[in-house]
């Protein structure tokens, strides 16, 4: 059945996709592909004798590759059940099983050792050396397919399993976004996040009412202030600038330094109540803060509605609240990201490609401390085996005397009064860094061309005043703060490539916004017709990935017709409707392209 993806890979380029573990392995043209068979039980279950009779060995029956075969190899098989599955394109799937895989190591430029994946031939049992086998000899076309449908059934069991523990809460990730964790005592719910929204910008938590929350943690700048230091409701200058708190849901430990608050229930209790320095200074006055809230109806819906108890006004339950919203605040769709998965081959530019080679390389090793999807080290997420955790002195200061660092701003040592801990700091993450001005936890670094002047030098040399000092010769200087040399054209490059990493679609989210400022645009303004009208007939729905599948007609000069039995996907603006379509409905709705990817918007029902 040698048919259109056959000739499709005869002309595939060699730029490449990545699989679950990251590597490179299907090219980004192999996105593009769409499983002609419809996501039906016939389809799932020939699929499931393919994957018994060819995959099980090293996969396992549930896909976690933890079988004998798979300890035995020299790199574990991918964990199909992984959530990054859910970045993975059926194309690529497809890909992957029809030629293999195969890793050697290659020099690339600046010595840098990375691995190449290449096509295999053979059985089902790869030889020594080899990832995996290719299926192109030994699996039809349509047992493929086959197999593509049964990989997503492992993903989609392992999601409600994960469904099932955190919750009924639908959480909106990014494409290849592990669930967060949440506290036992505080589950997701959608009444939480509305009721934390609300007292997120709610001058009301601050004691004399001038500030809150949003106050140092603005929308529009990745939610930090654009200030160096702090400022509280009071005047009081703080040590340190407010971290950004995009993707904090993912932080296993929170603000600059301290090890010890570690979930954003309790971290939330610094800026209410803490007096060193004074921040909403609501030390004290807790009865006060709930008494303002008790006294507004609107928040006597939102707590009855999120706490259904006899008396839901609590200063934990405030706190349960504003956690709730805050995990919401996720970024994942920059420029980066519509490159890297491959949704728009165009998202970034070439100096920014070659931005990205600086970044992951061993030169400027950028990615040791700002690795993995959230660009920092420091990460935890459920199902995660344990909670990486790290502190790292930049060589920012080297002072004579007792302290290297300028009091207080000691790091680490605050909390473990080890010497070697001096001037050890959280790394942050780089998502959205250039919105983010100034760096470092005391704001010494004005722009993006300084932070890489800095780490160039291995530590920033400071000739005279108080902070003299040279920061490379700092003694708890971190092993990954090593001097390197730029060209101006790479430090342009590895400036592109971090401008890349804003999510502008963050910084204006309605859903993270002020609810006390009304919308800019009435809201009984009727939205602009779409472009591309498309009727279709519902196959499936995939709400938890906010998509669906349709059959559907011709979309003049468009998209050509997909009829039974072949299918498409479909992402879904509002996701909102998707509970409320069914399997054979029929639909019109607006569809829209957004690099590979076709959104559907304005969704009706039709007769």
């Amino acid at each position: 059945m040698r048919t259109l993806a056959a000739l499709f890979f005869l002309a595939c380029s060699s730029t490449r996709a990545h699989d679950a573990h990251g590597r490179s392995t299907a090219p980004m043209e192999a996105r593009r592909l769409k499983n002609p068979l419809s996501p039906s039980d016939t389809a799932i279950q020939v699929g499931r004798h393919v994957y018994e009779a060819n995959c099980v060995v090293c996969h396992g029956a549930d896909g976690k590759a933890r079988t004998p075969a798979a300890g035995s190899m020299p790199a574990r098989p991918t964990d199909l059940s992984n959530y990054l599955m859910e970045s993975m394109r059926d194309g690529e799937i497809y890909w992957v099983i029809t030629h293999g895989i195969e890793r050697r190591q290659e020099t690339g430029p600046a010595g840098l050792h990375f691995e190449t994946i290449m096509p295999l031939s053979g059985a089902n049992v790869p030889p020594p050396g080899m990832d995996m086998p290719a299926f192109e000899k030994n699996l039809s076309e349509t047992q493929r397919w086959s197999a593509v449908s049964y990989v997503r059934e492992l993903r989609n069991r392992q999601r409600a399993i994960e469904v099932a523990q955190l919750g009924p809460y639908r959480w909106t990730l990014p494409p290849g976004f592990p669930y967060p964790n949440v506290p036992a005592d505080n589950p997701m719910t959608q009444e939480k996040v509305d009721l934390g929204r609300r007292l997120f910008y709610d001058r009301r938590l601050s004691l004399n009412q001038s500030q809150s929350c949003a106050s140092c943690h603005q929308q529009r700048r990745a939610f930090t202030d654009g200030r160096a230091r702090g400022l509280g409701s009071t005047g009081a200058l703080h040590p340190r600038g407010p971290m950004s708190l995009v993707n904090v849901a993912y932080s296993p430990v929170l603000t600059w330094a301290n090890p010890n608050v570690r979930t954003l229930e309790a971290q939330s209790l610094v800026p209410l109540f803490g007096d060193d320095p004074i921040e909403l200074g609501m030390t004290g006055k807790e009865d006060v803060l709930l008494r303002r809230l008790r006294a507004d109806p609107a928040y006597r819906k939102l707590f009855a509605a999120a706490f259904p108890e006899s008396d839901p006004f609590t200063l934990a339950n405030v706190t349960k609240a504003l956690a709730s919203f805050e995990r919401t605040i996720l970024s994942g769709d920059s420029p980066y990201d519509q490159y890297r998965r491959g949704d728009d081959p165009d998202a970034i530019s070439e100096s920014a490609r070659r931005g990205e080679a600086l970044f992951f390389s061993e030169k400027t090793e950028c990615f040791h401390c700002h690795g993995g999807f959230n660009f920092t080290g420091t990460i935890d997420y459920y199902g995660k085996g344990f909670a990486e955790v790290e502190f790292h002195n930049t060589g920012l200061y080297n002072l004579k005397g007792e302290f290297s660092y300028p009091k207080p701003n000691l790091g680490l040592f605050l909390f473990t009064q080890a010497p070697d801990d001096v001037g050890k700091f959280k790394a942050p993450t780089l998502r959205n860094i250039a919105v983010t001005a100034p760096y470092m936890h005391d704001g010494s670094v004005n722009t993006l061309e300084e932070a890489l002047d800095h780490y160039a030098a291995g530590g920033r040399t400071i000739l005279a005043g108080p902070n003299a000092g040279v920061g490379s010769e700092n003694p708890n200087r971190s092993e990954f703060i090593k001097a390197f040399e730029l060209t101006l054209q790479e430090k342009a490059d590895l400036i592109a490539f971090l401008r890349t990493l804003t999510d502008t679609n963050l910084l204006t989210d309605a859903r993270l916004s002020d609810p006390f400022r009304p919308p800019k645009q009435s809201s009984v303004q009727r939205p602009a017709p779409p472009k591309h009208v498309l009727h279709g007939e519902v196959v499936r729905v995939y709400a938890d990935a906010g998509a669906v599948m349709l059959y559907h007609d011709e979309v003049a000069g468009f998209l050509t017709a997909m009829r039974r039995p072949y299918a498409m996907e479909f992402l879904v603006a509002d996701q909102g409707v998707l509970h409320s379509l069914k399997p054979g409905m029929k639909l019109v709705a607006g569809v829209r392209r957004r690099g590979s990817d076709y959104i559907l918007e304005q969704i009706r029902t039709a007769p």
